[in-house]
């Protein structure tokens, strides 16, 4: 498996591509973003409300440790199907940007081929990422952390205000997580194209999607300061058009405030997920390249 060394300069490229996707079938491409949130709210949603039906008495007021019960499930869930979902969504974007047709149902094309099983391994990876994690975090943080923490949360949630506890070394801490992040979702966001495109085995995809972070490092972190940058710089922008359009819903019905705000973040959440997808996309293009789908044969007489 060849890794290309990009240069920094790389990542203002995969930025202005990932932009640009909205020009390319932007039915397909969005819809197909707007099917993976839809998709994922509405499964977690439901996993929730029968969790919580089971487990919630009448009149009983659930601790933190309940909520983290009732979402537990839903998490896993959700690990399992964002590497398929966005998976089917780089399938798209590159359907589309080859000018080829494509659907915004098609984002579920990994199922109807038979990858999704594959691609979900991806999101136990990611689970195990999590835990040794978490690991980290309480061996750098200080053993009573955690539950200093979830104290707080149960205070918060009972109405007192919360006084979040202190980790022992929070500058080690940050510098870790940092890293640790950095790797983790590189392998993922790497690992998906490798499977879906280039046929890769899961091990195969994950030891070459180190590699390549470790390799490009530096085009790959400019590129993430880039995609938060930008999503800190949107967020503000969304924060005030949400406050005007709820004002604005307000002074017809508290329902029409209500409807403009939901669909503001939901339009916003379609973007970032399409300039995410679309950027790591790229990405896994310039780094290990992508020859296409096979031609069609095309029958031109018996050669002799």
């Amino acid at each position: 498996m060849e890794i290309r060394k990009l240069p920094v300069s790389q990542a203002w490229a995969w930025a202005r591509q990932a932009i640009e996707l909205g020009r390319l079938n932007p039915k397909a491409v969005f819809g197909a973003a707007l099917l993976v949130l839809l998709t994922l709210y509405g499964v977690v949603v439901l996993l929730v409300a029968v969790v919580s039906s089971f487990t919630l008495g009448a009149g009983h007021s659930p601790d933190a440790m309940e909520m983290l019960g009732w979402f537990a499930p839903a998490f896993v869930l959700m690990l399992l199907l964002l590497p398929i979902l966005l998976g089917g969504l780089m399938h798209v974007i590159r359907e589309a940007e080859a000018g080829r047709p494509v659907r915004a149902r098609d984002v579920y094309v990994p199922f109807r081929r038979g990858q999704a099983g594959r691609l979900a391994l991806f999101g136990i990876v990611q689970l195990l990422f999590g835990i040794a994690g978490g690991l980290i975090v309480v061996a750098l943080a200080g053993s009573g952390y955690w539950t200093d923490y979830l104290a707080a949360l149960n205070g918060a949630m009972n109405g007192n205000v919360p006084v979040l506890p202190e980790p022992a070394h929070p500058g080690l801490l940050m510098l870790v997580q940092m890293l640790f992040n950095y790797f983790s979702y590189a392998m993922l966001l790497f690992s998906i194209p490798l499977v879906l495109f280039s046929g890769a085995r899961v091990l195969e995809a994950l030891r070459g999607s180190f590699w390549a972070a470790v390799k490009n490092l530096l085009p790959n972190l400019f590129a993430g300061i880039l995609f938060v940058g930008g999503v800190i710089a949107a967020t503000l922008v969304l924060v005030l058009l949400a406050t005007v359009a709820t004002l604005l819903g307000s002074a017809i019905h508290a329902v029409v405030g209500v409807v403009l705000n939901a669909a503001l973040f939901l339009l916003f959440g379609t973007v970032m997920l399409v300039v995410l997808a679309g950027g790591a996309y790229f990405a896994w293009r310039d780094t290990f390249g992508d020859e296409g789908p096979p031609a069609e044969a095309k029958f031109t007489g018996i050669e002799v």
